[in-house]
């Protein structure tokens, strides 16, 4: 039996529900200590760090990771959100489950939402950690905002599957795991027909303007293989105080791929002095 058995088994996972403005939210938690809430990236989930949880769990950790509204098992809403209101469902739900000033991290859109949490609910987040955020400029924000959304409207033949398949294999980087493309795929396509909805409040978010609003420690991470590796740094502009550290390689994926290297980044960020 491997270490990783022995860690999973000791931080057994439990999941539920709490309610929010935006609908129910699915959660998952394992673990006991200082509070680490984990927000994804979009289209996928809490399964995002099914993985890593256990290893967050086993340094001294009670791990909470959500569904966004609209993905994973939570509900959705009818209209698009906007990140704060991602953001406000989030603070609701960690109120109820009793989760005081948290260290907040967030991939991707998820850190947008973190951000957002930060800025909005200060009272509720004690150490902000981003993982490769957003940070677009207005030109670029408007750029992506204007490309066209895949549609997951169900084909008679099926071809809406292969055709996330495709974009979720493309976007993560052909390093990514067939495995960690399948779950990718399948949160996609869980989803639905409003999957767009988490990509367009994160590309409408000024996550630089949100950044200068937040008053708790900020730590980036980001690896060199993420699709958006490049922006990770813009978060550290006027940021005094702020730390960044490096992941060689990995992918997109590299949470669902590699958690034990990426959960032995995240304990040194949080943990310096050792």
């Amino acid at each position: 039996m491997t270490q990783t058995d022995l860690q999973l088994q000791a931080s057994p996972l439990r999941k539920g529900y709490v309610d929010s403005t935006c609908g129910q939210l699915h959660y998952r938690q394992c673990g006991r200590g200082t509070a680490l809430v984990l927000l994804h990236q979009t289209s996928q989930s809490s399964t995002q760090f099914a993985l890593a949880m256990p290893l967050l769990a086993a340094a001294g950790y009670q791990v909470t990771a959500f569904d966004t509204p609209g993905y994973g098992m939570s509900n959705g809403p009818d209209e698009p959100p906007s990140i704060t209101d991602y953001a406000g469902a989030i603070a609701q739900g960690m109120r109820q489950l009793a989760i005081g000033a948290a260290i907040i991290l967030g991939h991707h859109t998820g850190a947008a939402v973190a951000a957002a949490l930060a800025a909005n609910h200060p009272d509720q987040v004690a150490t902000l950690m981003l993982h490769s955020p957003p940070i677009y400029t207005a030109s670029e924000r408007l750029e992506r905002l204007a490309r066209p959304r895949l549609d997951q409207s169900p084909k008679e033949d099926g071809s809406h599957f292969l055709a996330r398949w495709k974009m979720s294999y493309g976007k993560t980087g052909n390093d990514a795991s067939l495995e960690a493309t399948h779950m990718s795929t399948v949160c996609a396509m869980i989803a639905g027909e409003n999957e767009w909805y988490g990509h367009r409040a994160a590309f409408d978010f000024d996550l630089g303007e949100a950044l200068k609003r937040v008053l708790a420690p900020l730590i980036i991470i980001s690896n060199t293989g993420d699709i958006i590796h490049h922006l990770a740094k813009r978060g550290l502009d006027g940021k005094s105080g702020a730390r960044y550290y490096e992941i060689e390689g990995g992918t997109s994926q590299i949470i669902y791929d590699e958690p034990g290297r990426w959960a032995d980044t995240v304990l040194t960020a949080l943990n310096p002095q050792g």
